[in-house]
């Protein structure tokens, strides 16, 4: 049976902001839709109101020229639409078949035997009574798309759904949805990566403050024509030049290890490396496999060893955040909203919250408020932040601005080595692209990066030199000119190459 979904003069009013517009749309299954859009551009609460999260002020929602009233997820899952989230909704400590029976209605022996038939026909090896965190990221996706296909859905929603997942995952669920595709679920793809886009949609819907600015056929788009339309003009071409590079090493790593006794914790083992003035040295790796223990570890919230860590000639390893970054270290965490800003403090106060002694922000103990602000414009101008008001709280910028306003913070005190953790996950088009041409910047002036991302394009395009890591061991160091995207999903997979 075909599958109509319309989506008819929707509008969504937040205060001080119309994030959807009188939109219309419409979707048929046989073929698969993306939805693209910048951050703030309305994509996100569009999806939430098909998904019954909230409820639009006006327009309507017919499937099969019935009309729909969502009024929660309940709702629209009672109305065959599923809908996989960007972060897993899983319970880790319970296994995968405790997960799945959550939110269902049938008995167990039922219940089992249909997953089972779900797996046969797509082919998921999942073993059902492990525990959930004993899982890989694309296992625990391919969790989630079973829990919405027990509901045999008409329609199906994915929400970055490979931010997490290695070169091979994105394959085999491109498979998948395109199997989906063929037996007539209707999918919808939200992604920032528009390579993907052109990889497996047939349509994309492209939508921009809160308005639908363009409906198209995939094969009269590019990803240069896309990315247009998302931003409303062209976007600059970031590549990085060849350098000369120095041999003066900054930063040396010898023999770390990390032993946590918190079991959802990732053991680091003999980490090494080093990385030279005006070099960009990515880590790669599936989300879980150690990142954030060693950037913890790098940015002193963790104190390893004294002599694991030497930087420019001084053995830190000891030392806190605070002392690192006296010594012109420089840290953005993965997780904005959580480790990098507090959002309910306004802009200039965030500013001040790396403190570096050459910020003259205290004098004589007491704050220097008006040196802080002065700081706070001189951020917001030198590095695009989209607001001229400093006393905004935080929560109120977008997520590509607030990035800026973070790395802007680190960078203006012109640090010798910057350490950063997915600096563009989740960000539009444009902010990566501003991102990205930032990072080139820091290395054209010689000065350092520590890049440890999930997405191996920003790798490729950033790194002078290439490691991944993989439970915890680090891969060998490897010359970017040399690597792959395959290559690099084969290692963070726990495979081998030449």
């Amino acid at each position: 049976m075909n599958t109509n979904l319309k989506i008819s003069n929707v509008t969504k009013i937040y205060p001080g902001c119309v994030a959807n517009d009188n939109v219309s749309l419409e979707f048929n299954s046989g073929k698969i839709y993306a939805l693209l859009g910048e951050n703030g551009a309305g994509k996100s609460t569009l999806v939430k109101i098909l998904s019954g999260v909230i409820k639009p002020n006006e327009g309507e929602i017919f499937l099969n020229k019935n009309i729909l009233k969502l009024n929660s997820p309940l709702d629209a899952k009672k109305n065959d639409i599923g809908m996989v989230f960007q972060h897993f909704n899983l319970f880790e400590t319970l296994s995968v078949f405790e997960n799945l029976i959550i939110d269902s209605d049938e008995t167990k022996e039922v219940l089992r035997e249909k997953i089972d038939s779900i797996m046969k026909k797509y082919n998921f090896l999942i073993n059902l009574d492990v525990p959930v965190l004993n899982l890989s990221a694309g296992q625990k996706q391919k969790v989630e798309i079973i829990r919405c296909l027990i509901r045999n859905p008409k329609v199906l929603i994915m929400d970055e759904p490979t931010s997490v997942l290695t070169e091979q995952e994105t394959s085999e669920l491109f498979l998948s949805l395109k199997k989906f595709s063929e037996e007539g679920i209707l999918i919808i793809y939200i992604t920032h990566k528009l390579k993907e886009v052109m990889q497996l949609c047939d349509e994309v819907a492209v939508m921009r403050k809160g308005k639908l600015v363009s409906v198209s056929e995939i094969k009269s788009e590019n990803i240069e024509s896309l990315a247009k339309k998302m931003v409303g003009q062209n976007l600059k071409t970031i590549k990085k030049k060849k350098l000369e590079k120095s041999a003066d090493q900054l930063i040396k790593i010898t023999n770390l290890n990390f032993i946590s006794e918190d079991p959802f914790e990732t053991n680091l083992n003999n980490i090494n490396f080093s990385v030279n003035r005006g070099e960009c040295l990515g880590i790669a790796g599936i989300s879980g496999n150690g990142q954030s223990e060693l950037f913890q570890i790098l940015s002193g919230e963790i104190i390893s060893d004294k002599s694991s860590i030497e930087f420019n000639k001084n053995y830190i390893g000891d030392l806190n955040p605070q002392e690192r970054r006296d010594y012109l270290m420089a840290f953005s965490p993965e997780d904005r909203l959580e480790q990098a800003a507090i959002p309910q403090m306004k802009i200039f106060e965030n500013v001040a919250l790396n403190n570096f002694k050459s910020s003259n922000f205290f004098n004589n103990g007491l704050i220097n408020e008006s040196k802080i602000k002065e700081h706070a414009k001189k951020i917001i101008s030198d590095f695009n932040v989209n607001t001229d008001n400093i006393e905004l709280k935080s929560q109120f910028l977008s997520g590509g601005n607030l990035q800026k306003l973070i790395i802007g913070r680190e960078l203006i005190t012109s640090p010798d080595l910057l350490i950063c953790f997915n600096p563009t996950w989740g960000l539009d088009v444009g902010a990566i692209n501003y991102i990205h041409e930032t990072l080139i910047k820091i290395n054209e002036q010689n000065k350092s990066i520590i890049l440890i991302s999930t997405d191996t394009d920003e790798l490729l395009k950033l790194s002078d030199k290439i490691s991944v890591i993989h439970k915890g061991k680090l891969s060998k160091i490897m010359s970017a000119e040399e690597v792959t995207s395959e290559k690099l999903g084969v290692l963070m997979g726990g495979g081998e190459i030449d």
